[in-house]
């Protein structure tokens, strides 16, 4: 038992919030890149509305 609360001992020492920090910036890098996904995903949605009316007005025209 005492190398136990000696290991626990050490984890505090070593990581005061208990982890937390390593837990909000795994969060906030989760955050991050789930934000660039879907930054992605309406550019791409933009993208590709703005191809698709190209392309209806060329047939329209004729060009």
């Amino acid at each position: 038992m005492a190398l136990a609360s000696l290991v626990q001992d050490l984890i505090l020492v070593a990581l005061p919030a208990g982890g937390q920090g390593g837990a909000r910036q795994n969060a906030w890098a989760s955050m991050s890149a789930g934000a660039a996904r879907a930054r992605s995903r309406r550019d791409a949605d933009t993208a590709l509305a703005a191809a698709v009316l190209r392309a209806e007005r060329r047939q329209r025209t004729g060009s």
